[in-house]
């Protein structure tokens, strides 16, 4: 059997998969009483555990994903294991990665919001109990943290003053939108501008995803163009692990990682069956790893789309785009965004029902200057927290191609007949 009837077959087999999760629904979650989400019933209780992941800072709240040991109903303490979204209304004093921290306040089980389902979300980071009003105090504990604990803190709090910096340097919406593009952070920007974002097809570049890592990595290979292609790569992978660690390393950005390089491999080798297995496996031991991203997570969905995409269309897609410059691998830019995004069409119909016809306009727009525009504002914010003057001077051009981005996401949004509802 040829490799493309394969990849066909397990394209078929994914989207068969992805349609009876949203007209059937997923895998139920088995509940037992070790586990802290048997508990959340609305009622108020005591929660000892850890903060096992990057604080989510917002204006009014700050989120901890705290790793249960125990939970206090009434006078009696139990043993539990499982996860808690704990929201913080205080913001002060302000808590970290590994802290032995105690909550209380009302445990509840998450739920759909309007519609958007919140608790297939969370459930994809083993999230089930939330506490959306928490009292929360720091324990002293004589535990000694982990290397680790060490690790990620330093990694969350060198993300968290980059973000800081970001803000001081541009005025908002600009700079929600830069961190969105270097760290993934979605937290600052306007309801209007996600919706035009959205309307505009172009939502994708504010979140790490394969196709944003890989538009990235082809125009970093375009730039080492003096380089022989085979020499590129390992700087390549070098700095994608740069970035992966500098983001925070969480699931998300390393599986973004690990499809960017994918789709890096798709655009710039001919072997094309090595490409198609690679993308199958890597795909495979994700799943294997964690099911329910097959279910509920839309990143991994559109990501594997997207990469697939690459590989099985760039080929057609170079000989109709031949005469496109390959100037700072422009091209090998264009024919990424066509291939994913005519890839991803069909999910994102069902995402969001509604088709975006000024998609494929809008992309072409934006791709050659979301790099351009990356490029500066790490070297911007990078410059501000040495030099603030300097970082200021080099931000100036920054914030013209987003304000650029921006200017384009919302005029293409509200074109006539832009976007079609299902």
């Amino acid at each position: 059997m040829k490799m493309s009837k394969i990849s066909y077959g397990f394209l078929g087999l994914f989207f068969a998969f992805i349609t009876v999760q949203h007209f059937f629904g997923g895998p139920n979650h088995v509940t037992t009483s070790s586990d802290i989400d048997f508990y959340a019933a609305d009622q108020t209780v005591t929660v000892r555990g850890k903060i096992v992941d990057a604080p989510d800072t917002r204006p009014t709240v700050t989120k901890y994903t705290v790793l249960a040991n125990s939970i206090i109903v009434g006078k009696k303490e139990i043993n539990v294991t499982g996860k808690v979204l704990v929201s913080d209304m205080g913001g002060w004093p302000e808590y970290e990665y590994g802290d032995s921290v105690t909550v209380s306040g009302k445990l509840m089980k998450p739920e759909p919001i309007d519609n958007f389902a919140y608790d297939e979300y969370l459930s994809v980071r083993g999230i089930y109990a939330i506490m959306p009003r928490a009292h929360i105090e720091q324990e002293r504990s004589n535990r000694a943290l982990t290397v680790s604990d060490h690790f990620f803190r330093s990694l969350f709090s060198l993300r968290a003053a980059f973000e800081f910096e970001i803000n001081r340097i541009f005025p908002e919406p600009h700079a929600s939108l830069l961190a969105g593009l270097l760290t993934g952070s979605r937290r600052g920007i306007p309801a209007h501008l996600t919706d035009d974002f959205r309307m505009a097809g172009i939502t994708h570049i504010i979140a790490i995803s394969g196709y944003n890592v890989t538009i990235i990595l082809t125009l970093l290979s375009g730039l080492l163009f003096w380089i022989p292609l085979k020499k590129r790569f390992p700087f390549l992978i070098a700095a994608v692990v740069i970035f992966t660690f500098f983001v925070g390393a969480s699931a998300s950005v390393v599986r973004a990682a690990i499809m960017g390089v994918l789709g890096l491999l798709a655009l710039q080798t001919g072997r094309q069956t090595t490409v198609r297995l690679t993308i199958l496996w890597t795909a495979f031991f994700m799943l294997l790893w964690n099911p329910l991203t097959l279910w509920y997570d839309a990143g991994f969905q559109l990501s594997f789309l997207a990469v697939i995409g690459i590989a099985e269309l760039s080929t057609p897609l170079k000989k109709l785009l031949r005469r496109v410059p390959e100037t700072l691998a422009l091209r090998e830019s264009l024919i990424a965004t066509l291939a994913a995004q005519i890839a991803t069409l069909p999910l994102t119909m069902v995402l969001f029902r509604q088709i975006s016809l000024i998609a494929p306009v809008t992309n072409l727009l934006v791709a050659p200057i979301i790099p351009i525009a990356m490029l500066l504002g790490f070297i911007a914010t990078m410059l501000g927290m040495l030099y603030p003057p300097l970082g200021l001077l080099v931000g100036y051009l920054c914030f013209a191609l987003l304000h650029a981005i921006i200017l384009i996401a919302q005029t293409c949004a509200h074109l006539p007949f832009a976007v079609i509802p299902l």
